[in-house]
C-alpha cells in the first residue's frame, strides 16, 4: 500500500523561478496599493518586475482601492499609506517629498510645491518616484510680490488634472485655484507659465473635472472653464441661496454632478465641532 507524502516531504517552490510573464499577470491583478508595495519584497526578481511595471506610469491605470497618505511625524521621516479596508498603515519612503507640501492628489499622483523660491510645482507618483514638472508658483499672473512672506499652503488651494500627466500627453490639462483671491488658472506639462481664466467673479471654492470639462463653484453659481483661444469661465448653473457654510464641494456620483455643503453643527452638545454634510442638489445647466 503506497504511503502518501507528508507535508514535510513536499518539494519546495522557488517563487523566483516563475516565468516573468506569469509574475506580470499576478502584478496586474493586484487591487490594493499595500499589496503592490509588498509584491516587490517577495524576492529580488519579483522586486525588479514590480519596479519595471510601476515605472510604466503613463499607461492607463486600473482603479485601486483608495488609501490615505499620512505625513511623517517628528520621530520618523517615513510617510504612511493607510488602507481603509484592512485598517492598516504601511510605511513608504518618499524622498522627493522632503521640504515640499502636498496640496492635492489625483488617481495615485501627488501635486507638490516647494517651500522655497521659485516654488516649483510637480506631479509626483509616490510608488514609482516619477516626477512631472509643471510651471512654478511665481509664474501665476497674480503671484503676489510678497510670496516669500505668504504661507505656500494658502496660495495653492486646489489642483485638478484631466488625465495622467506626461510630457507626451498633449491632452493633459492641469487646473488650479490659486492666490488669496482664489482665481482659476491652467497649464499643461511642458508649459512655462500658468494661464489665468478671465472671470468677473473670484473666490472660487472648489474644482472638478467632469465629463471632459472643468467646473468650479463661484459665489453664486457653478461655472464651466473654457480653455480655448480666449480662456474664460462660462456660467453653467445658478446655486440656491443657503446662507453661510464652511465648505462647498462639487462631487461626481452615479454619473451626476452634485453640490455638497459641509457645516459645523453648533447644536451638537456632545461634539460641537463636528462637521456635517448635506447633498443639496444635482447640478444641471441653467435653462435645461
Amino acid at each position: 500500500m503506497q504511503q502518501k507524502s507528508s507535508p514535510d516531504r513536499m518539494s519546495y517552490t522557488d517563487w523566483s523561478k516563475l516565468p516573468k510573464e506569469l509574475i506580470e499577470l499576478i502584478f496586474d491583478e493586484l487591487q490594493h496599493a499595500g499589496d503592490i508595495i509588498r509584491f516587490g519584497t517577495v524576492c529580488r526578481f519579483w522586486g525588479l518586475v514590480a519596479l519595471e511595471a510601476r515605472q510604466q506610469v503613463f499607461k492607463p491605470l486600473r482603479p485601486l482601492s483608495p488609501m490615505l497618505l499620512l505625513p511623517p511625524n517628528k520621530d520618523d521621516e517615513a510617510h504612511k499609506l493607510y488602507d481603509f479596508f484592512k485598517k492598516k498603515a504601511y510605511k513608504i519612503q518618499i524622498p522627493a517629498m522632503r521640504d515640499k507640501w502636498c496640496c492635492n492628489s489625483w488617481n495615485g499622483w501627488l501635486i507638490t510645491i516647494n517651500h522655497t523660491f521659485p516654488y516649483e510645482i510637480c506631479c509626483l507618483n509616490p510608488i514609482s518616484g516619477v516626477q512631472i514638472d509643471i510651471p512654478p508658483a511665481i509664474t501665476f499672473e497674480d503671484s503676489p510680490p510678497d510670496l516669500d512672506e505668504t504661507p505656500i499652503e494658502f496660495f495653492l488651494n486646489k489642483v485638478v488634472l484631466s488625465s495622467t500627466p506626461s510630457p507626451s500627453n498633449a491632452n493633459c490639462v492641469i487646473m488650479a485655484i490659486h492666490s488669496n483671491y482664489n482665481k482659476l488658472a491652467f497649464c499643461k506639462p511642458g508649459d512655462k507659465r500658468w494661464i489665468t481664466l478671465k472671470s468677473e467673479d473670484i473666490q472660487y471654492k472648489d474644482l472638478l473635472y467632469y465629463k471632459d470639462n472643468f467646473y468650479a463653484i463661484g459665489r453664486s453659481k457653478v461655472v464651466q472653464c473654457d480653455i480655448g483661444d480666449d480662456p474664460r469661465v462660462i456660467p453653467f448653473a445658478l446655486l440656491p441661496k443657503m446662507g453661510y457654510f464652511q465648505y462647498r464641494y462639487l462631487v461626481e456620483s452615479s454619473d451626476c454632478l452634485l453640490y455638497v455643503l459641509r457645516y459645523m453643527d453648533l447644536k451638537d452638545n456632545e461634539d460641537p465641532l463636528k462637521l456635517r454634510c448635506i447633498i443639496l442638489t444635482s447640478i444641471k445647466r441653467s435653462g435645461s
